[in-house]
Parts: C-alpha cells; structure tokens; sequence
C-alpha cells in the first residue's frame, strides 16, 4: 500500500533556508579561496639586464632559498636596500632607483620570494619577506666598500611595510622611507565599521587569512603599527597619496611613529603614483632624506 505524503510549507521553507545557507557558505569559502590563490600564486618572470653599472648579483633567502637581484656600488658611501610592491618583482623600483642612483647612492634591489627570477614557490603577504631584508643587509657586509652604518630602506605598498618590520627588528637599518606601507595583520585589513556588506566581508577576510597562513605556513611576525613605533631614534619618512582613506591611515601611524619623522602627501595621485605624478619633488624628498646617512 503506497501513502501519499504531501509537501507542507514547513518542508519548503526548511529547504529555502537550508539553499540559502548553502549558498552563503559556498560563496563565502570559493571566495576566500580565490582570494587567496591570487594572493599567493607565484609571479615569476625573466627579466631584462638593468644597464650599465649594475650587477645581477644573487643571496638566500633566511630559509635558503637564492633570491636575485642588482647591485650598484654606492659612490656616495651609503646604500639603500629597494623592496618592491607586492605585484611586481624589482622592476617596479626602478624609478626609485635611478633618482637616488644620480645622486651617488649604492642601490641593493632584489625580487621577493615567488617574484620575477627568485626562487619560492608561494607568496605570503610579506610575511616570510620580512627577515630576508636583514638577509640583504648581510649580502652588502660582505661587500667592499660598503659602509655597515649607512645602510637604508625604501619600499613602497607591501614593500614598505616589509621595510618597516624589517627595521624593527633590526638596528643595521639606518633610516627607513615608506610609501603608503600596508597593513600586515587581518586588523590593520579589514574594519567592519561603516561596510554595509559586513555579513559577506567579514567572513571572507578572516578565512581568507587563516587560508594565506596555511598556504604560506606563516603568520605576520608583527603589524605595521607595532613597527613603526620601534623605529624611533631611527630617521623616519613616510609618503602618502590622495586625500581619503590612505592618507587617514598613513596620519595613525605616522601619530604613532616617535622622532625624528616626516610625512609628506601627494593628494592628485593613487597609491604609489608619487614618481609618475612628481618625479622631481619625489627625488628631492627621498635625496634630502636619506643624505642624513651622510651626517657625521
């Protein structure tokens, strides 16, 4: 005997809601994933000779791996180690490069892990690029001619927040310039305070970063506020640009950092545009800048 059972209301809307918290969740998950595969694949590229004066040279990596990379003898008796953009290799800071090659400076420039022509399979937000600058730093020790007290960082985006931690831990770097550094940990990322679609955001930011740590099998060592605030007595100059959200946030930590420090924004231009929208002011700020290593 067959019974017919009928399909009630609470059995549809049981299975709406089931469909919608699927839905919710799988979304959540395939974005987080996706997130974080393009935050992770390897940009590896062949790259082009740098020109004349410039040697592709080669160092490991704080966990061996050989990271590539120009180096210009300094002519001025002081260096400056140049960390790349988080989409980029060391291309990127070329223009930096050549404005504080004219004025006699060393340059050290290098790709990050999994960037341009280093080794490394995965890239992680910076986090593993962190202790590979004190690695740089021990590359130009070894180097004759270079003066160990007149060694600084510059680094724009990720870069900058790379040059700043690498600072804090580290008293061989003499002055630090960073140009809209990012944040390093999920809190400095994502605030749900004034974003109407918190509900979706949220959770795709924290898994997001539990899926980067477990892909990169790191965790950020320490935050870009706690950096900058252990740079002082160190000189200290930070770049902003546009006259919203980067510039608030490059104000809190620039309130946080202690003396001697400086801020200068550039409020026509997006993030790291300063060398296109004035190249010849942000030559002079960076040379004014970092000829304190030049000070007896």
């Amino acid at each position: 005997m067959i019974v017919e059972r009928k399909l009630t209301l609470g059995f549809w809307l049981r299975l709406f809601l089931v469909t919608v918290v699927a839905t919710y969740v799988g979304v959540i998950v395939f974005s987080a994933l996706a997130l974080t595969t393009m935050i992770t694949i390897p940009l590896k590229a062949t790259l082009p000779p740098a020109g004349a004066g410039y040697e592709n040279i080669q160092f490991r990596s704080a966990n061996g791996l050989k990271l590539s990379g120009w180096y210009l003898p300094s002519r001025n008796g002081a260096t400056i180690i140049l960390v790349h953009s988080y989409y980029g290799d060391r291309r990127q800071a070329m223009p930096v490069a050549e404005m504080l090659a004219r004025h006699g400076y060393g340059i050290l420039m290098y790709d990050q892990r999994a960037s341009g022509e280093s080794e490394g399979e995965v890239r992680s937000l910076g986090w593993l690029d962190i202790p590979d600058v004190s690695q740089a730093i021990l590359y130009l020790q070894s180097r004759p001619g270079v003066d160990k007290n007149r060694i600084g960082v510059y680094g724009c985006s990720v870069g900058g927040a790379i040059g700043l931690a690498a600072a804090a831990g580290n008293q061989a770097i003499s002055a630090v310039a960073a140009d809209a550094p990012s944040p390093l940990t999920f809190d400095e990322t994502y605030s749900p305070a004034g974003d109407p679609a918190w509900a979706v955001n949220l959770p795709i930011y924290t898994l997001y970063y539990h899926f980067v740590a477990l892909r990169a099998w790191a965790l950020p060592p320490i935050s870009t506020g706690q950096a900058i605030r252990q740079i002082a007595p160190r000189p200290l100059l930070l770049i902003s640009t546009g006259p919203g959200g980067e510039l608030a946030r490059i104000n809190r930590l620039f309130e946080s950092a202690g003396e001697p420090k400086q801020h200068w924004n550039i409020p026509e231009t997006g993030h790291c545009g300063g060398p296109s929208a004035r190249p010849e002011e942000y030559e002079q700020h960076l040379v004014d800048f970092f000829d304190i290593l030049l000070d007896d």
